[in-house]
């Protein structure tokens, strides 16, 4: 199992040396193909909703305090 207590200690005494990046970069993009406001139970899942049934992966999702790329 990836995520076993066992493996997750096992990678945490090797100070994570194989693990791969989870955050992609930060830094917006010049371009996206949608822009939903609202980062909120709703913006999620419109964001997931075009992603698993459009294929649309760039997506930005904007929040009042914040600025998220999903």
């Amino acid at each position: 199992m990836k995520y076993s207590i066992f493996s997750l200690a096992r990678a945490a005494l090797s100070g994570h040396k194989n693990w791969q990046r989870t955050w992609r970069d930060a830094a917006p993009k010049d371009r996206y193909d949608v822009v939903i406001i609202g980062g909120g139970g709703h913006g999620l899942a419109t964001a997931w909703f075009l992603a698993s049934e459009f294929g649309i992966k760039n997506v930005a999702v904007l929040e009042k305090d914040r600025k998220s790329v999903v």
